[in-house]
């Protein structure tokens, strides 16, 4: 009992680790995940905060620049020089404004820096102007760098009045754009600006990306995930320079054709939920730490008192005259109860038993007065059977004593006849005593358990009952097994064979049946000995069949039978030799006829 109440404590346990730690687990799984998830779009969205506050500058910048032609148009060429200078002053982005002719002479020049060209310059072998007189059409150039400053810078081409213009733009603004956003205070970020080319506008990481003109598109950030996946989606990758995971994402400028790149080192987000996630871990084991605890009371609590209940029922199943432990408690009232109820079912039971003794005894008494009721009766059928078979043998020694006398006194009688008459005597003596042994055998109720013959046992039975087989015509057919030996009481299974037969007897003449038939066989299968008895008295009725077998249960006259015999045999063949007996209607043929009866079935094992 003990190893049973530690298996219901370690199940208990797991109830209550599944049942607290799981759910708890879970919960927290999906908060680190939304955590992370939360995280991933913040980063995400301050990502595309920057990219958006940058390429709506940038495209300010654009619209402003592409403005110029337009702004010209309304002013006379006198007041264009006080014009350009102005755009000097106030965009800071514009470094120098140069007007060529279509030649590609340099007519007039404006510049806040120190150039070498001048006016008259020949500006035409320059790949910007080549460009210009091939396309036809005003473009932002490629990025290109000046001696005069480490800032890339970039060219806008236009055509205005047969003259062409060249504005120099510098891109510093943009890194003091860059500059003035301010990030989250745990961030680590850095911007990037691709041109179409591939190569650096900016790289707040690396400024030498910019100065060394290094190509965006042969390094492993491009090629393994840029190139792979959408914009505006958060990437992670790892940055083998500073030996870091970081996260970037991009976005292209449709107009200008170039690439914002929005870096930033993931090592702080990761801590953080590592952070939380050690922090829930904590919690977790706390709860499993109370659980297991609280568990483990709860076990005791539930487990000890019905420990003792059981131990005190064990006890009690062994020897009714323990008591019961008064130590049981318990603060659950259903185990109160439990105890209560046992307590009583205990009272219950030991005065049930003392009454239950009393009946045995009474039922044991009744039954010995049934067995020696039935006995009295077969003994009455056997003697009755004893004296009709007596009557021909006795008549036969009497006519053949008469006889010797009669011959004797008239001296007739020759030795031959003596001796004949004497043998006739002697036969039919000894068929009287053959008689009066077996019914000696019958009456003394040998209860000596041995293997005997069934076929011989079955012989003895007929021969018991061979003038009331003869005086009430009744055909006995026999299909009998030769070698089957029995392991049991020889008398009463003959004494349950009489009682069979008694009742089909009875049952053939009431129903005045003409031809009258029983029917005996016996056979094994599986290891047990099977007789079958049947007749040919069209049955018994079905509602019957289940009180064949009850003591005092009878459908004959009480002139005819007492209602003993068949719950005598049921007794004898299932109490006494441990074997089985039913009846059930059956048809069957026989010589091709068709008849109906009722057939027992004796089961011995």
């Amino acid at each position: 009992m003990k190893t049973q109440g530690k298996i219901f404590k370690k199940d208990l346990y797991r109830k209550f680790l599944l049942f607290s730690i799981v759910p708890i687990l879970l919960l927290s799984l999906i908060f680190v995940f939304l955590i992370t998830k939360e995280k991933y779009d913040l980063i995400l969205s301050e990502h595309t905060n920057i990219i958006k506050n940058i390429q709506y500058n940038i495209n300010v910048f654009n619209q402003d620049i592409k403005e110029i032609p337009n702004l010209l148009k309304d002013i006379d060429k006198s007041e264009r020089k006080r014009l350009l200078s102005d755009i000097l002053k106030y965009k800071n982005s514009i470094d120098t404004i140069m007007i060529l002719s279509k030649d590609g002479i340099i007519q007039e020049l404006t510049s806040k820096t120190k150039i070498k060209v001048r006016e008259g310059y020949d500006f035409s072998k320059k790949a910007i102007f080549k460009k210009y007189l091939l396309e036809k059409k005003d473009f932002l150039s490629n990025i290109y760098f000046s001696n005069l400053s480490d800032a890339p810078l970039v060219s806008y081409v236009f055509e205005f009045q047969n003259q062409i213009y060249i504005i120099e733009l510098n891109l510093d603004f943009i890194n003091k754009l860059v500059s003035n956003l301010n990030p989250s205070a745990f961030s680590d970020i850095s911007v990037s600006i691709i041109d179409k080319n591939g190569l650096y506008i900016l790289d707040t990481s690396n400024k030498f990306n910019v100065k060394n003109r290094n190509s965006f598109f042969t390094t492993r950030l491009y090629k393994d995930n840029i190139s792979k996946n959408e914009e505006n989606k958060l990437i992670k990758y790892f940055d083998e320079g500073r030996n870091k995971n970081n996260y970037v994402s991009y976005k292209k400028f449709n107009n200008l054709s170039w690439m914002i790149l929005v870096k930033e080192n993931n090592n702080d987000i990761d801590q953080y939920i590592f952070n939380i996630s050690f922090i829930l871990l904590i919690i977790i084991i706390l709860i499993a730490f109370i659980s297991i605890m609280s568990a483990k009371k709860t076990a005791n609590s539930i487990v000890s008192p019905l420990e003792l209940l059981t131990l005190n029922i064990n006890r009690f199943a062994k020897d009714h005259n323990s008591k019961m432990d008064e130590n049981i408690k318990s603060k659950y009232t259903i185990f109160r109860i439990l105890i209560n109820d046992f307590k009583y079912m205990q009272k219950s039971i030991i005065k049930n038993e003392k009454s239950l003794k009393q009946q045995i005894v009474q039922n044991q008494q009744k039954d010995k007065i049934l067995s020696e009721q039935a006995k009295m009766v077969a003994m009455g059928e056997m003697i009755g059977n004893i004296a009709h078979q007596w009557r021909q043998p006795l008549s036969l020694i009497s006519t053949a004593a008469t006889g010797i006398i009669v011959e004797k006194e008239y001296n007739i009688l020759e030795e031959k006849k003596l001796i004949e008459t004497c043998t006739i005597i002697n036969d039919n003596a000894q068929y009287l005593s053959r008689t009066i042994d077996d019914f000696k055998n019958f009456i003394k109720g040998d209860r000596t358990k041995k293997v005997f013959n069934l076929k011989k046992d079955i012989k003895s039975f007929l021969h018991l009952v061979d003038s009331t087989i003869k005086n009430n015509q009744i055909n006995i057919i026999l299909d009998l097994a030769d070698d089957i030996e029995v392991n049991g009481y020889e008398n009463e299974l003959i004494q349950c064979l009489i009682n069979i037969f008694n009742n089909a007897k009875d049952v053939l003449n009431e129903k005045e049946i003409k031809n009258k038939l029983v029917f005996i066989s016996t056979y094994t299968k599986d290891e047990k000995v099977i007789i079958k008895i049947k007749d040919n008295a069209n049955g018994i009725a079905e509602n019957l069949i289940p009180h064949v077998f009850e003591p005092y249960f009878t459908t004959k006259h009480k002139s005819l039978g007492t209602g003993l015999g068949l719950h005598m045999t049921y007794n004898l063949i299932v109490d006494g030799m441990g074997g089985n007996i039913d009846v059930n209607n059956v048809t069957y043929k026989y010589e091709e006829k068709e008849y109906s009866g009722a057939e027992f079935t004796i089961t011995l094992i």
